[in-house]
């Protein structure tokens, strides 16, 4: 699969499953991280939204996330210094990036 449709895949699957989602916003993170492109006609396919629409709606859904069991389901697969920093920043640097990108759309 390529860069943007295995990106945009993510972000549409991290919405549609909400309840757990502690592995794909860190996949996310990553992907905005090292500016990963998107593919809009995926969004538009699966969502019916415009991308505008779409990052706002994922920002909203990590917006009303909290930070308690972020570790939940990729505890496992970090160490140490990495779980604290998932607990600290994950969150709030996924809706930063996701802002930014929101901005770099307009």
């Amino acid at each position: 699969m390529i860069k943007q449709d295995m990106f945009t895949h993510k972000l549409v699957a991290m919405v549609e499953r909400q309840a757990k989602t502690n592995r794909d916003i860190f996949d996310i993170h990553f992907f905005l991280k090292n500016n990963w492109p998107i593919n809009e006609e995926i969004i538009k396919n699966r969502t019916n939204l415009t991308t505008k629409q779409f990052f706002k709606k994922c920002i909203n859904l990590l917006a009303e996330k909290n930070n308690k069991n972020i570790l939940s389901g990729i505890g496992e697969l970090l160490n140490a210094k990495q779980k604290a920093w998932t607990k600290e920043n994950l969150l709030k640097d996924t809706i930063f990036l996701l802002k930014l990108r929101l901005q770099n759309l307009e």
